[in-house]
């Protein structure tokens, strides 16, 4: 079986457009989305709508739709967020269709596919939303788990790492790399083992040219955009 895995895509619809058009190339039997849909940029909405319409999707929460999910009706964190990360959430609150709301709380924390002993989460089997885990954390506790492979998003840093016993794969960011790298995507192939992490480009410029049109004073929005160096 042919394995498509993406998340921390933040509302950044022009990277992502570009990836969904790889993943339908890649044919995948299915795929796994690890989170975090929603904050930072402003295309939320109609990503969820496009993910809503990938065949044999498996999707896991990220700890930014759940934070959205937690704002939506607390007028003192929508507001915290936004001084924080941006008006996306306020965005988001106005236009998301009461379809793609619902889509967004029924996504859980975990991911289970026992044929196959693969696990997936957006930040880590044990703190779900939260907790980090980089391509230079250590694994030891990961050989604790009775899991082959586990997928994980959250850091938007690209890995493919084994502990003793479990393989550990981050496929990056399909709208926000903090790498210096283009967006990313992992497919993995159930039967050979083999992980392709897949870089796409995408019109940058373009995207940078939208937060500013936004008038944000979150410098960072902008400045981590602009890391792509190769």
């Amino acid at each position: 079986m042919k394995i498509g895995i993406f998340g921390d895509i933040h509302g950044n619809r022009l990277a992502f457009e570009e990836i969904h058009t790889q993943l339908k190339n890649e044919s995948c039997d299915l795929h796994i989305f690890l989170g975090d849909v929603c904050g930072y940029y402003y295309r939320q909405n109609d990503i969820i709508e496009m993910l809503r319409n990938i065949p044999h999707l498996h999707a896991v929460i990220g700890n930014h739709d759940a934070a959205f999910l937690e704002a939506i009706d607390n007028e003192m964190l929508l507001k915290d967020y936004s001084e924080h990360f941006g008006r996306s959430f306020e965005l988001l609150k106005d236009n998301i269709t009461d379809a793609n709301l619902e889509f967004l709380k029924s996504l859980p924390q975990e991911i289970l596919l026992p044929s196959y002993n693969i696990a997936a989460y957006h930040g880590s089997p044990w703190k779900p939303l939260s907790e980090y885990i980089y391509p230079n954390s250590p694994l030891d506790r990961f050989d604790e788990l009775p899991f082959d492979i586990v997928f994980l998003g959250h850091t938007h840093y690209p890995m493919d790492r084994k502990s003793f016993t479990v393989r550990v794969i981050n496929p990056g960011s399909a709208g926000q790399p903090r790498d210096g790298g283009w967006p990313s995507y992992a497919v993995y192939d159930t039967e050979t083992k083999i992980a392709e992490i897949k870089r796409v480009p995408y019109d940058v410029s373009t995207m940078i040219h939208v937060v500013e049109v936004m008038n944000e004073d979150k410098i960072y929005l902008v400045e981590v955009l602009q890391r792509i160096n190769s």
